[in-house]
């Protein structure tokens, strides 16, 4: 799977099995990027639901992640921004919620380096915490555009600024620039962005829902690819539930050898 992965080259990868069970839509699922596997991937689920609702017809998936996370999502042909057919689906996630938990109180100079990476003061990194999932999130003062137009982030500078271990960098604001928007992200991971990253919502829909006092919000991610969601904070059952659209632009077929299926190690 590694080798499959690191020949397309791909953000992420992903690779599901229906479980020997009597209930057909639940699904083992496993997330890789060119270098190594990631525990959990919400745009992965999100392409996975699609690719698996065409192939099967069905609606509703469940999937459980190589970690034991259980997510679900389920499939719209009602499209609002792309004509409606199969190609072009709604799709409703919901996963476990992994809040900002810990406060990081780092050295001065580690958050003069998240500053400096940024480009930006000190002053206007207003919080730097991180979750069970290991993502650093730091809120932004709102009145900084840190849009991929406006900011040039150095992704290597904040990945050596962050603790040993860290998953990824979260940026994020109430942002001021939109007033249909109740929160904005951009995600680096290894030294480089995530363009679109939907794992994050674990984090920041608590997060910015106890803030703004809201359940229901709508996230930007002003990357240069850019992407956007219908977010709810289901906080009596610590779930996240994200409403977002896909869009198949291919698909196709890989032949692999037995040779390179055995060099691969462990199979899903």
């Amino acid at each position: 799977m590694q080798l499959v992965a690191r020949e397309l080259n791909h953000s992420e990868t992903v690779f599901v099995r229906r479980r020997p069970s009597s209930t057909p839509n639940i699904y083992d699922i496993r997330f890789f990027t060119p270098y190594a596997e990631e525990p959990f991937c919400g745009h992965g689920m999100l392409g996975a639901a699609h690719a698996l609702h065409l192939s099967t017809g069905l609606t509703t998936f469940e999937f459980v992640t190589i970690t034991g996370i259980e997510t679900g999502a389920s499939v719209s042909t009602t499209s609002q921004t792309w004509a409606n057919d199969e190609d072009t689906v709604s799709v409703s996630m919901q996963f476990p919620a992994s809040p900002v938990v810990d406060r990081l109180q780092p050295p001065l100079h580690v958050k003069e380096r998240f500053a400096t990476a940024l480009g930006i003061d000190e002053t206007d990194i207003w919080y730097i915490g991180m979750n069970d999932l290991m993502d650093v999130v730091l809120e932004l003062n709102p009145e900084i555009d840190f849009s991929a137009e406006a900011m040039a982030i150095d992704a290597v500078a904040l990945l050596r600024a962050s603790p040993p271990g860290t998953r990824s960098q979260v940026i994020t604001s109430s942002w001021a620039f939109d007033e249909d928007v109740d929160f904005a992200k951009r995600v680096f991971a290894y030294g480089s962005e995530d363009q679109a990253t939907g794992s994050t919502y674990c984090a920041l829909v608590p997060y910015w829902g106890e803030k703004l006092l809201k359940t229901e919000l709508k996230a930007l991610q002003p990357s240069w690819r850019g992407g956007s969601s219908k977010v709810k904070w289901d906080q009596a059952d610590s779930r996240v539930h994200s409403m977002s659209e896909s869009v198949k632009t291919i698909d196709g077929s890989i032949k692999i050898s037995r040779e390179q299926m055995r060099a691969d190690g462990p199979r899903l």
